[in-house]
């Protein structure tokens, strides 16, 4: 081997460890911002076929704002992570975990109310992906799947969501039944279970309305899409200023421009009337 092969190949890895340690060293101090950073947490809680993702449209819209898409509501698999880890510490802690030779050692210093929080920071960050925390003031996502929180859960869940997201705020999105039913994407469903799943969707946002009324804003698929401009605009000047605190006619300009962009899988379908609807 040359000597001038063998520095190359040096050259590379040290220029890759650098790199790596680049990386890092943002990595570290976008994550020191994320925890720095006091965000508007908003989450659309719906059910398919209720128009979410175009609600989604429009509240990525807003300024400063950032609204993902759906995640298969996996902070629901958190809060059960820790209910378990909570169950499991009460039940075990006083078999010797403080010694070193238990089978539960270390398990009395589990932290139950770091849970919360860092599920916050974790989700957030997730959220963020490349985006600048610096630039962005409220962020959350919309999701189809809260009819998979349990009527015995609902109240901690919401507690625990309290916890990892400060101040939430809760869109609650509905459509027509028979309009969300009756489409495409349904129809391989069995329709007694589609309407269970709406039904428990509402329930949630009926249980949201009466325990966190001033961190909710209801909407209505119709109004949204209404013919009738002043319904329109006032369904869109409400989540605006439900979001940001104000709304302009600038602002309410881009909005009405959103309505006429396609949403979903299958945007401006024949099924879906003249807007989008998923």
């Amino acid at each position: 081997m040359s000597t001038t092969a063998g520095e190359s190949r040096a050259g590379r890895a040290v220029k890759r460890l650098i790199r790596k340690r680049r990386e890092r060293h943002r990595e570290a101090l976008r994550d020191g911002a994320v925890r720095a950073r006091k965000f508007t947490y908003v989450f659309v809680v719906t059910y398919g076929r209720s128009g979410s993702t175009l609600t989604q449209g429009l509240l990525n819209t807003l300024p400063r704002t950032l609204v993902r898409g759906e995640n298969n509501l996996y902070v629901l698999s958190m809060f059960r992570a820790e209910r378990l880890a909570k169950t499991f510490k009460k039940q075990h802690s006083k078999h010797g975990a403080g010694s070193i030779s238990s089978a539960f050692y270390g398990l009395r210093e589990m932290r139950m109310a770091e849970f919360a929080r860092t599920t916050g920071e974790l989700v957030t960050s997730q959220l963020l992906g490349g985006a600048d925390p610096r630039e962005v003031d409220a962020i959350g996502f919309k999701e189809v799947l809260w009819h998979s929180v349990t009527a015995e859960e609902t109240d901690a869940f919401f507690s625990f969501m309290d916890d990892a997201f400060p101040g939430a705020r809760y869109v609650l999105n509905q459509r027509d039944h028979e309009q969300v039913v009756g489409s495409g994407f349904w129809q391989k469903f069995d329709q007694d279970e589609v309407m269970r799943a709406i039904l428990r969707v509402e329930e949630i946002q009926e249980f949201l309305r009466k325990t966190r009324a001033d961190q909710t804003y209801d909407t209505r698929y119709e109004r949204v899409t209404s013919p009738d401009q002043a319904v329109a605009d006032a369904e869109l000047r409400g989540l605006a200023e439900f979001i940001t605190g104000s709304c302009d006619e600038v602002l309410l300009e881009q909005l009405r421009d959103v309505l006429k962009v396609g949403h979903g899988p299958n945007p401006f379908g024949k099924s879906r009337g003249r807007r989008s609807a998923s």
